[in-house]
């Protein structure tokens, strides 16, 4: 091969080599390449939180105590047996307007108590109402104290009975602008439950006998269910036993089931070995699933624990019942976890003779910053506030119209029970989660209620632009 020949093989082949070793790290950094994230080019859509303005603030009163079958020819006809009295008062820059409810089917009754307050700025109105009677007739005798609540969509009564003696009456308030269907789901202490259904106009309160869906039932609950508007539930309650009368109450409804929550304001006034003269117990459900439920009573002078818990297992749609016939006289919260959700209330009573009277109380929901409350006009009344966080705080309560302060200081789980003064509006601020309930006793009265937080602001949205 001449040199000529012999150069340009060697070239060509150095070309060759080089070509292979460039597709070589073509081939690599492609390979490499692959799981790279590539540039791209777009934009985050723009986006704002935004704070919903509150709403108006409704609260609705239960209005007249009725009277069923005071009218011998009319056994099913509802009278107005008395009128209630109600205080009602606003805090900071909130006002409340008087918006009657129209009450239908009620001899003597025309309107309920209602009333509106307009948001102050973006924050819901501070504003409260409540309303006590008293009655002494023949057929009605006892104190009752219940305060004026926001309408709901569904809401539990857990308390009365449709047994003889008992004349309990369910009454239904729809403050808005639509008509409301409300369906009735009655539980019973066998199992099994029962439904029915009213119509509720705009504006007005119906008023629906309990054993008109739970005759002869001991331990009815009651679950009330909305559509087309949200109404208020609450329970008028009596009981004549031997024909003579022995308490009345206006017990409000239940929000929701909840695994854990208190019952404060729960009164033992006559103590007893046998439970079933028993005068405090608790009426549970759990609507849904078997539970097992442990009952601690509380001191409600500083929280501590009183006796041993108490644990009773419920099944599913069934009513149980725990009494606590060995409580000594006092005042007392009643905690109760469950392994499912339920609902409960506390049944009091003064005692089993004519003159006595009872109450229900229900559970007292968790409040952090200020609301605003009223307490009724009525005998010695005094607040049950109990820490419900895991940190110390100080709770102040101020009457709205002007006054004195009070502070209360609480270790975590500890609980007070201060006077406050009757037919006056406070506002409580506490910056940790707290409870707190009103409570009336007197001689043959016995009320109570507990203080609701104030309607809830809208909470912030987050509004995304494209």
């Amino acid at each position: 091969m001449s040199r000529t020949s012999r150069g340009r093989v060697v070239a060509t082949g150095a070309r060759l080599a080089a070509g292979v070793v460039v597709s070589a790290a073509c081939v690599a950094g492609a390979v490499i390449a692959i799981p790279a994230a590539w540039p791209t080019v777009g934009h985050a859509p723009a986006a704002t939180t935004v704070t919903p303005v509150a709403g108006t603030t409704q609260l609705t009163c239960t209005g007249a105590f009725l009277a069923l079958g005071r009218d011998s020819a009319q056994a099913s006809q509802l009278t107005a047996a008395a009128t209630p009295s109600v205080v009602s008062g606003a805090a900071g820059n909130s006002a409340l307007t008087l918006a009657a409810i129209s009450v239908t089917g009620v001899a003597g009754a025309a309107t309920a108590p209602g009333f509106t307050a307009a948001p102050d700025g973006r924050e819901p109105a501070q504003a409260a109402a409540a309303e006590s009677v008293t009655l002494s007739d023949d057929d009605l005798s006892g104190f009752a104290a219940s305060a004026c609540r926001p309408p709901s969509m569904e809401s539990w009564i857990v308390g009365g009975a449709g047994t003889t003696g008992s004349n309990d009456v369910l009454l239904i308030a729809n403050p808005g602008a639509v008509t409301a269907t409300v369906t009735f789901t009655e539980y019973g202490s066998t199992g099994g439950t029962h439904s029915s259904e009213i119509v509720v106009p705009a504006g007005t309160q119906s008023a629906v006998p309990l054993a008109a869906g739970s005759a002869g039932e001991s331990s009815p609950v009651v679950k009330v269910t909305s559509s087309g508007a949200p109404v208020r539930a609450a329970l008028q309650s009596s009981l004549i036993r031997t024909l003579d009368p022995v308490g009345v109450d206006v017990q409000d409804a239940i929000a929701q089931p909840q695994k854990a929550f208190s019952l404060l304001g729960v009164r033992a006034l006559v103590g007893s070995d046998d439970d079933d003269n028993a005068s405090t117990a608790v009426r549970l459900l759990a609507p849904e699933a078997d539970a097992t439920v442990t009952l601690q009573p509380r001191s409600a002078a500083n929280g501590s624990k009183v006796g041993d818990p108490k644990t009773v297992k419920l099944k599913a749609g069934q009513v149980g019942s725990v009494n606590f016939s060995a409580l000594k006289p006092g005042l007392y919260a009643i905690d109760v976890a469950s392994t499912s959700p339920v609902v409960a209330a506390a049944w009091q009573t003064t005692g089993f003779a004519k003159g006595s009277d009872f109450a229900w109380m229900t559970p007292a929901p968790d409040i952090t910053g200020r609301t605003t409350f009223a307490v009724a006009d009525g005998p010695s009344p005094q607040v049950h506030v109990q820490n419900a966080s895991d940190q110390a705080t100080t709770v102040e309560l101020t009457p709205v119209d002007g006054g004195a302060a009070q502070r209360i200081t609480l270790q975590p789980g500890a609980a007070a029970t201060v006077a406050i003064a009757a037919a006056t509006t406070y506002t409580l601020a506490s910056p940790t989660a707290v409870r707190a309930a009103v409570v009336f006793s007197g001689a043959g009265k016995l009320a109570g209620y507990p203080v609701w937080a104030t309607d809830a602001a809208a909470a912030p949205i987050t509004v995304y632009q494209r």
